[in-house]
């Protein structure tokens, strides 16, 4: 039997843009699909389009899940909707609890889960 490893993992595929200052962004939303025990992993591309790196992260996603993420935001995008319909946009600076709700629900959206809440207007 012949096994071949270079077969696509199943895995959310989550790519940002090139000279990247924000690990920290991309950081949170990783915390987020990890708590969810999806597996991921990171790209990085030439594009500079936040909903063109989610679609590009869906096509090369085994599970047609990508997010995008440059330095003003984050998109959450699915293989079977219009490049120009992402899930969800959110600023880059949003607080970390709604950085990693994206993350989750990247991972939500594999499972099959209500997603979580991303309006987080609640003053802390």
């Amino acid at each position: 039997m012949h096994m071949n490893f270079d077969a696509p993992k199943p895995e959310i595929k989550v790519v940002h843009g090139k000279n990247m200052t924000y690990q920290k962004v991309v950081d949170e939303v990783l915390h987020g699909i990890e708590e969810e025990g999806i597996p991921f992993s990171v790209e990085e591309l030439e594009e500079s389009n936040p909903v063109e790196l989610a679609f590009r992260g869906a096509e090369l996603s085994h599970l047609g899940v990508g997010i995008g993420i440059t330095e003003n935001e984050v998109v959450l995008h699915f293989i079977k909707l219009k490049e120009d319909h992402p899930i969800f946009r959110i600023p880059s600076y949003s607080d970390e609890s709604t950085l990693r709700a994206i993350g989750s629900n990247a991972a939500r959206l594999v499972k099959r889960m209500p997603f979580k809440n991303l309006d987080n207007t609640e003053l802390s």
